[in-house]
């Protein structure tokens, strides 16, 4: 999960292979998107130029491939312009991804920002590792990539 610092498919497609790169180094994964090793959510909101203000946001699930999330942040930030250019407004919603036609389409809507949150598991107690056991983690790990 980042902040919302991506501009452009061409930030965001290196991004998902550097995140890819390390979650492989370290054996998390073999990162492999195509067979749902690893997926994206792909999250788009315009806004106007100069302004800090995002636009509403749109969230992309389980794109499975670098080329495709690229794919998705073009088509989704033209499409959100030209609603909004037509005097449309976007919809909080989540959609899905058509890799044939390299187009959008919703899946369910979100009426409320906060059905986007995070819900915690009533069932699942705190975790909480103390600095010696996160040091021998960091300890353990193989060299990173850009190393």
């Amino acid at each position: 999960v980042t902040r919302p610092a991506m501009t452009s498919p061409a930030e965001a497609g290196p991004y998902v292979r550097k995140v890819r790169s390390i979650l492989r180094s370290v054996g998390s994964c073999d990162g492999n998107l195509a067979e749902g090793s690893m997926r994206a959510d792909v999250n788009v909101s315009v806004r106007k130029v100069g302004s800090t203000e995002l636009g509403t946001r749109t969230e992309t699930k389980n794109v499975n491939s670098v080329r495709f999330v690229m794919q998705v942040l073009e088509f989704e930030a033209n499409r959100q312009v030209d609603v909004l250019e037509s005097g449309g407004t976007v919809d909080q919603e989540t959609r899905l991804f058509d890799p044939g036609t390299g187009t959008t389409r919703p899946m369910r809507s979100k009426e409320d920002a906060h059905d986007y949150r995070y819900f915690p598991d009533p069932d699942l107690l705190p975790l909480e590792l103390d600095d010696a056991f996160l040091e021998a983690c960091r300890a353990s790990l193989p060299e990173l990539p850009d190393a």
